[in-house]
């Protein structure tokens, strides 16, 4: 008898998790992690301090859960698509890594836009390299490994200098920064993620190739 709660109050417990997380995700992704307290958080829930230091003690903690909540999910979509590559180009390699990520931002699903603003944010410095290890670096070194035999006599050092200036232009672009707006005099819009995504997968493959000759 006594038991008979728990699964609701599991299943509360996980509603109150997902409110808190998608709500520091939004905040996170539009303000950065500095400009945001966890009572902006807690009030942009719609719960209590309380809870959100009951979830995730400190706001480092629920930082780095909103990165490593969908981590995997683009993780297994990227190992997905590398495996199912039949002839390993350059292009194919990066459109594998990139292309799920463009695919997620322009889908219906609520919060990868945020998400990926907070990926944006974390390459702006060096503090959150241990987090983006833990979560990304196994992937990525996958597809440094595929690069570098795709590309015979190529230095491995080289493509990884390539890789690396790739996810920089690849976050950058889906962050969906409007400066080209303004450079473009409107002509060209960074919220046409279809168009950016073309553009980048050109952009990226020919850098990818001119650093590795």
């Amino acid at each position: 008898m006594t038991q008979t709660p728990r699964p609701q109050t599991r299943a509360n417990g996980n509603r109150t998790r997902a409110r808190i997380l998608d709500a520091a995700e939004r905040l996170f992704g539009a303000h950065g992690f500095d400009a945001i307290s966890l009572r902006e958080i807690t009030d942009s829930a719609g719960v209590t301090l309380a809870l959100a230091s009951y979830h995730f003690g400190t706001k480092e903690n629920l930082f780095e859960e909103v990165v490593s909540r969908r981590a995997g999910i683009l993780s297994r979509l990227r190992t997905d698509r590398l495996s199912t590559i039949e002839e390993p180009t350059a292009e194919a390699i990066l459109d594998a890594f990139m292309a799920p990520m463009f695919e997620k931002a322009l889908s219906k699903e609520a919060g990868w836009s945020d998400y990926f603003r907070v990926l944006a944010r974390m390459g702006e410095s060096n503090r959150w390299l241990d987090c983006l290890r833990r979560n990304f670096d196994e992937t990525a070194q996958t597809y440094i490994r595929a690069m570098v035999a795709a590309l015979p006599g190529a230095d491995p050092n080289a493509v990884t200098r390539a890789f690396t200036m790739t996810l920089q232009i690849m976050l950058a672009t889906i962050s969906q920064n409007e400066r080209v707006d303004g450079l473009s005099g409107g002509k060209v819009k960074a919220r046409n993620l279809k168009a950016a995504y073309d553009a980048l997968l050109v952009y990226a493959t020919a850098g990818v190739l001119a650093l590795t000759r």
